[in-house]
């Protein structure tokens, strides 16, 4: 078993972490004072699960913290497994399966522990990012909402994009049409449906390099505010096995400071994973999920909030897919967070 960090008991007041952090923290929560020894002979074997089945930029940081020895300076040995439909992360990590699992958002897990799933987000590695969106072909003239009206509209559904759609769609009394498209973007380009949902760093990049013009249609010029990669575990793991959860998550974040600090090297890392990723539109979907990367005093990285989880919480109640209401505070810990930037309630 890997040498424990002390861990103080896990909390769920966000109002510990809020404020302006000194940048002092900064430099220990990254420094090599704050790694645990390892050795061949000491280390925990953790399994993370991914959202997608692809090798893609969002999971960069996770490369960069393998590969730099980030995660065996906490005596963790990491194994990373790709999600499907059938293997999600949240499937997955509530059945032990995998220790610890990615999420587009934190949407998906509000509903699955409205479900009774225990399971709790111990960081939200980008923070407003507002991925989720509608996308129009630069042909059809559709670049506001308003345009959409009687239209035909392409969902994945299970997609965690689908409720935040739903809820913009709502909002502004827009009636459709509505079309299970899944990851296909044949229909759209063959004008088929007239806008299909997105990811502003997935598809929002991947039609322009294929020679497709787009619009895209944010929900957060409509007032939508949504959150991007959440990492989380459960319950039991961040009560009985807080000195690995600790360890993994600075050991993460380190790779996410790495990421944004350097994106041409951890590019090159990446593109070890899969050589046959375009090096050059890699690189540029990186530097888009560094800019929605929280790394400021007062947001470092893995940086959330009650607010955070209330405005999404709130979403997925008007959308009516939290099947029971619970205490939002039981979704989410600091705890961890607190303990790498040092931080104490009189801080």
């Amino acid at each position: 078993m890997s040498t424990s960090v002390p861990v103080t008991k896990t909390t769920n007041d966000p109002a510990r972490f809020l404020g302006p952090l000194l940048f002092v923290a900064l430099l220990l929560a990254f420094g090599c004072s704050r790694s645990t020894p390892n050795s061949q002979t000491n280390t925990t074997r953790v399994s993370v699960r991914f959202p997608i089945p692809i090798i893609e930029a969002g999971q960069t940081p996770f490369y960069v913290a393998q590969d730099k020895g980030y995660y065996a300076d906490e005596g963790l040995d990491v194994s990373f497994q790709m999600g499907s439909r059938e293997l999600n992360p949240v499937k997955t990590v509530a059945t032990g399966q995998d220790m610890f699992g990615v999420l587009g958002g934190p949407d998906t897990l509000l509903v699955a522990r409205s479900k009774g799933q225990p399971l709790k987000a111990l960081a939200v590695l980008h923070r407003n990012s507002n991925f989720p969106c509608l996308i129009t072909l630069k042909s059809s003239g559709i670049t506001k909402l308003s345009q959409l009206q009687a239209k035909r509209i392409g969902f994945n559904y299970g997609h965690i994009s689908t409720d935040v759609l739903h809820n913009l769609l709502h909002k502004n009394h827009i009636r459709y049409t509505e079309v299970d498209v899944g990851f296909d973007y044949n229909q759209l380009i063959a004008g088929k449906v007239d806008a299909e949902w997105g990811f502003t760093v997935t598809a929002g990049f991947d039609l322009p390099a294929k020679g497709i013009e787009i619009n895209i249609i944010s929900p957060a010029d409509y007032g939508i505010v949504t959150q991007g990669y959440t990492l989380f575990s459960t319950d039991s793991a961040a009560s009985d096995h807080a000195d690995v959860v600790l360890h993994f998550l600075r050991a993460t974040l380190r790779g996410v400071k790495f990421t944004v600090d350097n994106p041409e090297q951890a590019n090159q890392i990446l593109l070890k994973r899969d050589p046959s990723l375009d090096a050059a539109l890699s690189l540029k979907r990186l530097k888009a999920y560094n800019l929605v990367t929280s790394d400021s005093q007062q947001y470092p990285p893995g940086y959330m909030d009650l607010q955070m989880f209330q405005t999404t919480y709130d979403r997925l109640l008007e959308e009516r897919v939290i099947e029971k209401p619970f205490d939002l505070g039981e979704a989410f810990t600091t705890s961890f967070l607190e303990q790498i930037y040092r931080r104490t309630p009189s801080q």
